[in-house]
């Protein structure tokens, strides 16, 4: 994390649909993996100690009190990582059920996050199960500790204010306004998604173009963790296809259709420093910050820096390139 670096992750599990002793089982073989390989952030996928695909079991207590139980398992086993570690379950809050993202560090949660956007069309029906985020942000009582709940929070550490984390649930990033935008209005430099978003012939193109696009109109890194192996397969297919980006270029992405873990390095002093200079970047200021305590070690880079970063490497863009540097010169 010196220099402004932070090392971050995406995960998928193999899926034991509404087996929640069994995903904690492989979450927690995820974490100590992503633990030995430094990583300060690391991103599960969308209900991912449920299962996406539970449907009607959602309402059974069972099922949901098997969540909480071992989610506060997890918090116990990590409590001496340093290391956030965001996933999904459901929650109820006041007879209302939730798609969440939990944000655990050091054996607390630091907040729960509500999807915004529920899709509930084609084969999409999450409106049956669950309740929108409300507007505003409340503390929610959760294994004996206040807990913030709301989707206007950001995670932020107070050994580096550049390390700023808003988090965002699937849907979130295919509307017309997602609650990304406004996330880094206030701040944030690390764009999170919980994702749970399935396979169609050429939807990773989309899925790259989506995230790609908001990372660089925002300035900002992007994580988005899928949903992956074990889901059910009866109206929809997942393949576990994570993405890294950082301002609009790809750091890293997994194969998909195999449980996999991807890293990559965020720079986000030059995040910072790239918003200073667009001047076009209005900053806000009507979100809750929670704070946490994380010390700045140093980073070991696994990403690809480019000895010629202006000369493409493929020929023909390479050519195209050149065309395009001498038409502009030539008028």
């Amino acid at each position: 994390m010196k220099d402004g670096y932070i090392k971050v992750a995406a995960a998928s599990i193999d899926m034991h649909l509404a087996n929640c002793q069994a995903n904690h089982d492989e979450i927690l073989q995820a974490i100590q993996h992503a633990y030995q390989q430094e990583t300060k952030v690391l991103v599960f996928s969308e209900l991912v100690l449920t299962g996406y695909s539970c449907q009607d079991l959602f309402f059974q207590k069972t099922l949901r009190s098997a969540a909480k139980n071992q989610l506060i398992a997890l918090l116990k086993e990590t409590q001496d990582m340093d290391m956030v570690i965001i996933l999904g379950l459901p929650l109820e809050v006041r007879h209302k059920l939730y798609n969440c993202a939990a944000v655990l560090y050091r054996g607390e949660i630091l907040a729960f996050v509500p999807k915004t956007y529920l899709p509930n069309y084609h084969e999409f029906y999450e409106a049956r199960f669950f309740e929108t985020a409300p507007e505003e942000n409340e503390n929610i009582l959760f294994n004996g500790q206040w807990v913030p709940f709301g989707k206007n929070l950001l995670l932020t550490n107070i050994q580096d204010e550049n390390m700023c984390i808003g988090i965002e649930i699937c849907e979130d990033l295919w509307v017309p306004n997602p609650p990304s935008t406004k996330l880094a209005l206030n701040g944030a430099t690390i764009l999170v998604n919980c994702s749970a978003s399935n396979e169609l012939t050429t939807k990773k193109d989309y899925r790259h173009l989506l995230v790609s696009s908001q990372s660089a109109r925002l300035n900002a890194a992007y994580i988005l963790a899928n949903a992956g192996a074990g889901e059910s397969t009866s109206d929809v297919v997942f393949s576990g296809h994570h993405l890294i980006y950082e301002n609009g270029t790809l750091l890293n992405e997994s194969k998909g259709f195999e449980p996999e873990i991807i890293y990559s390095e965020i720079d986000v002093a030059k995040l910072q420093q790239e918003r200073l200079q667009t001047n076009t970047f209005k900053n806000a200021c009507d979100m809750d910050v929670i704070y946490f305590d994380m010390p700045l070690t140093p980073t070991t880079l696994t990403r690809h820096y480019s000895p010629y970063p202006f000369v493409p490497a493929n020929e023909l863009l390479r050519e195209k390139r050149c065309k395009e540097i001498f038409e502009i010169q030539t008028q």
